[in-house]
């Protein structure tokens, strides 16, 4: 068998390195550590996609730049959402024999085994970045949502419209009609999802928006104001923006007041970190180790990621040591001095089942980390960047989000599968 070329080696073939590129990359692996590719990126020799080709010439791979229209829907449903995320793998199309599989790196062979010992197939590989792997699974679960909504038959109420608008967090939802159709949309995640409503949402939206329309919108072709949307005692304030002609009308609403000051205050992560975090928590895997540099930043704004991040009416509660100044800010629960009372007090919230748990306690993680994320389906654990994360990793979480402040009020937000 002839000898596999290195990734050196095929890049020197194509002109994209020289010798003296190949041995300064060598002396930096020596130096810091990490993969030849790694050494490469880091002095700027070569681009992701540069890299990522080499490797699959390297395997014999296919390099591919996968399109979600093209995806076989039989073959992407052998996974969740999370697992595809977690691994950065996901199939692509299946026959009675092979599945073909587009992963990030031929040498992390985990997922591609499970997939084998689970559908006793023979798997293909090809190769795809990472960032496009993420992106193209986004796509594929969003593309599936979108599948069964158009299969939809019975038109919705207007409550349930508005409970799934501000579930997965929408900046903006509204109403249209045209003639006799009528249908509720929102904005989730840079994705417009479209719903039919049932004949009677006038009436419904008369009962749940405090001023009602008709203070505001009767005989007029455009009018704006501030209210009140009420789902059964959990209230969202919203600027109502309203047109109309004698065709059809539109509202507009967008929830304000206290998360526009909270975003204010902490900048929101890239919609694409929104989208995998809703979709986590939409598929009851959203466990997350958080990260704060500084670390007072973690301290600060780990009770408001339910606001910022989910759905504002999605029951959450803040468990937090005595010291902490930030339990003013949020529905929260002050553990007793005694860190041995911890597991049976996060024993009694169970019973309440919260919708999200945000969770700022110190010492001895592994004694509380497995009991806290009983509390609720959706949990952010504050971690220090120096504590093993292991013990995190063995009671279950799989994500870790970190939150970094650099200049200005700028916030970088990054979310990463953790790892045991």
């Amino acid at each position: 068998m002839a000898e596999r070329r290195t990734i050196g080696q095929i890049l020197m073939s194509f002109g994209r390195l020289t010798e003296e590129d190949c041995q300064r990359a060598l002396e930096y692996q020596r130096d810091h550590g990490g993969y030849f590719g790694e050494a490469l990126l880091a002095l700027g020799f070569v681009s992701q996609d540069e890299l990522d080709w080499g490797i699959a010439s390297q395997f014999d791979l296919p390099y591919i730049f996968p399109d979600a229209d093209s995806i076989d829907p039989d073959a992407a449903n052998l996974v969740s959402p999370e697992w595809a995320l977690a691994h950065l793998t996901l199939p692509i199309m299946k026959t009675d024999e092979a599945l073909t599989v587009v992963v990030e790196s031929p040498i992390k062979t985990d997922a591609v085994d499970e997939l084998h010992a689970r559908t006793d197939l023979r798997i293909e590989m090809a190769l795809a970045s990472g960032p496009k792997i993420r992106e193209l699974i986004r796509q594929v679960f969003a593309r599936g949502t979108a599948a069964e909504e158009n299969e939809r038959p019975t038109p919705l109420h207007l409550t349930e419209a508005f409970a799934e608008a501000l579930e997965c967090g929408a900046a903006r939802f509204g109403i249209s009609t045209r003639g006799h159709r009528s249908w509720a949309w929102w904005d989730d995640a840079g994705t417009v999802r479209r719903r039919p409503l049932e004949g009677l949402w006038e009436a419904e939206l008369e009962q749940l928006l405090e001023p009602p329309p008709q203070e505001h919108a009767a005989g007029q072709e455009r009018a704006q104001w501030n209210g009140q949307l009420n789902r059964e005692g959990m209230v969202t304030p919203v600027e109502v923006r309203y047109l109309a002609d004698e065709s059809g009308l539109e509202y507009l609403f967008r929830p304000v007041q206290e998360r526009s000051i909270l975003q204010d205050r902490f900048p929101l992560p890239a919609p694409a970190i929104m989208s995998e975090i809703r979709l986590l928590a939409r598929s009851g895997a959203a466990r997350f180790v958080v990260t704060g540099t500084p670390e007072d930043l973690g301290h600060e704004i780990l009770p408001h990621l339910p606001l910022l991040l989910l759905d504002p009416s999605w029951r959450s509660i803040y468990i937090n040591a005595s010291e902490q100044k930030a339990a003013q800010e949020a529905f929260s629960l002050r553990m007793p001095p005694d860190p041995e009372k911890w597991s049976s007090e996060l024993e009694t919230l169970r019973a309440f089942h919260f919708d999200v748990v945000t969770v700022d306690l110190t010492g001895s993680q592994d004694s509380w980390a497995g009991t806290a994320l009983d509390v609720a389906s959706v949990a952010f654990l504050l971690w220090p960047m120096d504590v093993d994360r292991r013990p995190a990793y063995d009671a279950g979480i799989r994500w870790e989000l970190h939150i970094e402040r650099v200049a200005g009020n700028h916030l970088e937000w990054t979310l990463e599968p953790l790892h045991g």
